[in-house]
C-alpha cells in the first residue's frame, strides 16, 4: 500500500518517459500534485494520460531546462498553480559516449549543461521556497557511472561525478533547514514498457526496471521527515 503524499507538490524533470514517468505515476497515485517537465509537450500529454493525471493534480511544463531561463519558467509555473514545492526530482539527463580524441566541446557542453548546470540552477531556485517553509526533499538521479569511470564516459560520467559532489555540498548546507538531499545512483535500467524479462522477477539476465528506481525515488520522499536516505546505489541482482 502506498504511503499518502496527499497535497504534496512534486516537480519531476524528464517526466515524459522512463523513470520520470513512473515516478510521476507513483506520486499521482499517492495523492500528490505533480509538475511534469520535459522538452516535448506531446510526450508529456501522452504520459499524463497513461498515468491517470488530471488537470487538477498535474501540470505539464514543456521546457528545455539546459536553458536556465526555462528553469525559472518551471519553478514559477509550479508556484503559480500549486503555491508551494515539497519535492524536486532532478531526473532529466542527456547521454553520449565519447573518447577524448573525438570529443567535440559542443557535445561536452550539451551534456554538462543538461546534467549538472541545470540541476544546480533549478535546485537553487527551488531551495529558496523550501528554506522559507523549513522543509523539503531534493532527489538527484545520478548513476553508478558517477562513481566509476568507464571508457567513453568522459562527458556523461563526468557530469554524474559532478552531480554527486554538488549533492554532498548542498546536503550539508540545507540540512539545518530540514531539507533532505538524496542521491540515487542506478546501474543499468531496462526502460522499455515491455521488458524482455517481464515474466521473470529474478534470475540471470533480469535487469532492474524503471519502476524499481521510481519506487526508490518515492520512498526517499515518503519517509518520515525526521529521516533521510543519503546516497543510494541500485543494482540488478543478477543481470
Amino acid at each position: 500500500m502506498k504511503i499518502s503524499q496527499k497535497n504534496k507538490v512534486v516537480i519531476i524533470t524528464g517526466a515524459s518517459k522512463g523513470i520520470g514517468r513512473e515516478s510521476a505515476k507513483l506520486f499521482i497515485e499517492s495523492g500528490a500534485n505533480v509538475v511534469m517537465n520535459s522538452r516535448n509537450l506531446t510526450d508529456l500529454e501522452e504520459a499524463k494520460q497513461l498515468i491517470g493525471g488530471t488537470d487538477e493534480n498535474t501540470l505539464l511544463v514543456e521546457a528545455d531546462i539546459s536553458d536556465l531561463n526555462n528553469c525559472e519558467k518551471l519553478v514559477s509555473a509550479a508556484i503559480e498553480k500549486f503555491g508551494r514545492i515539497d519535492v524536486l526530482v532532478n531526473n532529466a539527463a542527456q547521454f553520449g559516449s565519447y573518447k577524448l580524441e573525438n570529443l567535440e566541446i559542443k557535445d561536452f557542453d550539451r551534456i554538462m549543461n543538461a546534467n549538472i548546470r541545470a540541476v544546480v540552477y533549478l535546485t537553487k531556485l527551488v531551495s529558496v521556497h523550501m528554506v522559507e517553509k523549513q522543509s523539503g526533499t531534493i532527489i538527484n538521479i545520478s548513476s553508478t557511472a558517477g562513481k566509476r569511470g568507464y571508457l567513453g564516459g568522459i562527458a556523461y560520467a563526468t557530469s554524474k561525478f559532478a552531480m554527486n559532489g554538488f549533492t554532498e555540498c548542498i546536503a550539508k548546507e540545507l540540512r539545518p533547514s530540514n531539507i533532505r538531499v538524496v542521491t540515487i545512483s542506478p546501474s543499468s535500467v531496462d526502460t522499455r514498457d515491455v521488458p524482455e524479462s517481464e515474466i521473470k522477477e529474478s534470475g540471470k539476465g533480469v535487469y532492474m526496471r524503471m519502476e524499481d528506481v521510481a519506487e526508490t525515488i518515492f520512498l526517499s520522499a515518503a519517509l518520515p521527515p525526521r529521516v533521510m536516505l543519503k546516497d543510494v546505489e541500485i543494482w540488478g541482482t543478477n543481470p
